[in-house]
């Protein structure tokens, strides 16, 4: 295997034509896996409950314990009905407020770079733009952080998890949990999901007295301005016994939702900022498409029925999240005998379901390097199979939170394209790093150019 960057890349497309369906391998004498990549085989793993594979996703489990991404069995299976309610639109209808907002201060910095005449780095200020999202809908946590940066201590740390999690992965001999804990950096990761978890246990707490009442419910609730939040969700959840979540469970959650919900749309609206930059024609098209729903408007907040009258605009992102494939794996292991094209695969076995391969199969998608956004057209989509673009997964165990990463893929965008044209910087090369999340070694460089619009500046 040649590496985590675009060689690697152009390996796994290879071995996609060559084994279009499934294929094993071995990570190591001891290992071996199943790999997945063609829409029959994902179907198979993906519409079952299985677990993910716990020697890969351990991993993070110091950082963001037994939420719904490493739960299993009934545990999964009771939290997952708890928290749908969270993600109804009933719930994620006054979050399109926090993320015009927070896209408002992502405008002013491209502003500001634009008034210098500078590129920028694309992932690093979109990274601050998701968190900031994600922390004021998780639990209403303004920290300032897209002006501040990593100044303040959890926003530092955050960071510093999702780097460290990213580097150990890529080390097997610190995949033993005893070993890494006795190095400097294990500690160090250890140290920083002690100051995720204060902030949260602290958040969690405060908003306990708020729902009880006492002393802290009205600088609560005018803090919180009566908007629900993730965190309110989860307080007040019963089941079917009249039970609700432990407060380690609720933090766990809290903890799962950040992780799942920042560096994931990062890489999306990032790839999709590249991609629609590499396009200048695709860029101008989206332009016109939001300037109609824009016009005679005295801003350009993205409304709750402008979400649907952007389908190309929609279109663009999708085929940006299958060119580019934000998170490019996911992994299972079976709990019991599978059959896999005529094949039985034991229980135990450890499947990886190669996404980016997946949205590279060439008997899926035709010249599947090129970006042609009309692959997302609504005849395209009646006709393709419905596991062949799985960006957020699919089946029971698919991403809870999709439609609230699309609405603020959606609203960042249309705002940024209304504002400026993005045109990629001609001097530096962009080599992608495959881990997690699709980044890249070297960065994206960009600059906003300005347009005559109202508030282009």
């Amino acid at each position: 295997f040649p590496g985590v960057d675009d060689r690697g890349l152009a390996f796994q497309r290879e071995m996609t034509a060559v084994f279009p369906r499934v294929h094993s391998v071995w990570n190591g004498p001891f290992f071996p896996m199943l790999i997945v990549s063609h829409p029959d085989t994902v179907r198979i793993i993906l519409k079952t409950s299985e677990p993910k594979c716990y020697r890969i996703y351990h991993l993070i489990e110091p950082w963001v314990g037994d939420g719904l991404l490493l739960s299993k069995g009934k545990k999964w299976g009771r939290n997952r009905r708890l928290l749908t309610p969270a993600f109804h639109f009933d719930i994620l209808r006054p979050y399109l407020t926090i993320k015009n907002r927070s896209s408002d201060v992502f405008m002013e910095k491209l502003a500001n770079y634009a008034k210098r005449g500078e590129y920028f780095e694309v992932f690093e200020i979109v990274s601050m733009f998701t968190l900031d999202v994600i922390l004021k809908c998780a639990f209403s946590y303004d920290m300032d952080c897209q002006r501040l940066g990593d100044q303040h201590p959890y926003v530092k740390a955050v960071f510093a998890l999702s780097e460290m999690a990213v580097k150990r992965l890529l080390q097997p001999w610190f995949h033993n949990d005893f070993l890494y804990f006795l190095t400097p950096t294990g500690r160090r990761f250890l140290k920083c999901c002690k100051t995720v978890h204060e902030v949260s246990e602290e958040v969690i707490a405060r908003r306990q007295k708020a729902l009880a009442g006492g002393e802290a419910f009205k600088e609560e609730a005018n803090y919180k301005k009566h908007c629900l939040d993730f965190l309110d969700i989860l307080l007040t959840a019963k089941d079917e016994n009249g039970e609700g979540l432990t407060p380690q469970e609720i933090r766990d959650e809290v903890d799962t939702f950040l992780f799942e919900g920042h560096d994931t749309t990062a890489s999306a609206i990032s790839w999709a900022m590249f991609s629609l930059a590499e396009h200048p024609e695709i860029q101008a098209a989206c332009q016109t498409e939001i300037d109609d729903v824009l016009a005679g408007r005295e801003t350009d907040d993205i409304l709750w029925d402008d979400l649907s009258r952007l389908p190309y605009l929609t279109m663009c992102i999708k085929e940006a999240m299958r060119l580019h494939t934000p998170v490019p794996f996911i992994q299972r292991e079976l709990t019991q005998d599978t059959e896999i094209d005529g094949n039985v695969a034991p229980a135990g076995t450890v499947i990886t379901i190669l996404i980016y391969n997946l949205h590279h199969n060439p008997t899926v998608w035709e010249d599947s390097m090129e970006f042609r956004p009309e692959r997302f057209s609504e005849e395209n989509n009646n006709t393709r199979h419905p596991y062949a673009f799985v960006p957020f997964s699919a089946g029971p165990r698919n991403c809870i939170g999709q439609n609230f990463a699309m609405h603020e893929m959606k609203i960042i965008m249309a705002k940024m394209l209304h504002r400026f044209t993005l045109v990629l910087d001609p001097n530096h090369k962009v080599e992608k790093f495959e881990s997690v999340v699709m980044k890249t070694k070297t960065g994206i460089r960009m600059k906003a150019v300005p347009r005559e619009t109202k508030l282009s500046a």
